[in-house]
């Protein structure tokens, strides 16, 4: 069972310098090299009781990734009690819109939801083995389907 925290974010990492066609955006690794993802400027990186998270605020713009190892079990089950957990934040407690899909083969799920504060929050959750990843963005209505989001949720690559 997982914790009763958010689950949103990442781990040990290393940059790699950005392409030209990249501009500006930096590769992070996450702990162990078990996966990698992408954000527009250096994160703040922070390390608690087992869970990895990196965040960035650009703007209105805030920008976090977490990865933790849970306990073994159905890994749509796992999904669904992160969700679960963190619609308590959302105005009316509940997701808008939930797409159950996969990244990369490993079972994965991105949804998207009005913040009591008025701005909106996008999450896309993926499990591969015991290890949780989860991309979240918060901003203004609309964000998660800026091109900066899209960018930002498709650059989650797996390890091999």
């Amino acid at each position: 069972m997982i914790s009763r925290r958010v689950v949103l974010a990442l781990p040990a990492f290393a940059f790699v310098a950005p392409t030209a066609a990249q501009a500006l955006w930096l590769k992070v690794e996450g702990p162990e090299r078990a996966f990698t993802f992408e954000l527009p400027a250096t994160p703040e990186y922070k390390v608690k009781d087992g869970l990895h998270s990196y965040s960035l605020l650009r703007g209105e713009i805030e920008y976090v990734v977490q990865s933790v190892v849970v306990a073994s079990g159905e890994p749509r089950a796992v999904l669904q009690e992160s969700i679960d957990v963190t619609a308590g934040y959302l105005a009316g407690g509940k997701w808008t819109r939930v797409d159950w899909l996969e990244v990369q083969g490993a079972p994965a799920v991105d949804a998207t939801g009005p913040m009591r504060t008025g701005e909106t929050v996008r999450n896309l959750l993926a499990m591969r083995g015991c290890r949780l990843v989860s991309l979240g963005l918060r901003g203004p209505l609309g964000v998660g389907r800026f091109p900066d989001a899209q960018r930002f949720f498709a650059s989650l690559k797996f390890a091999a």
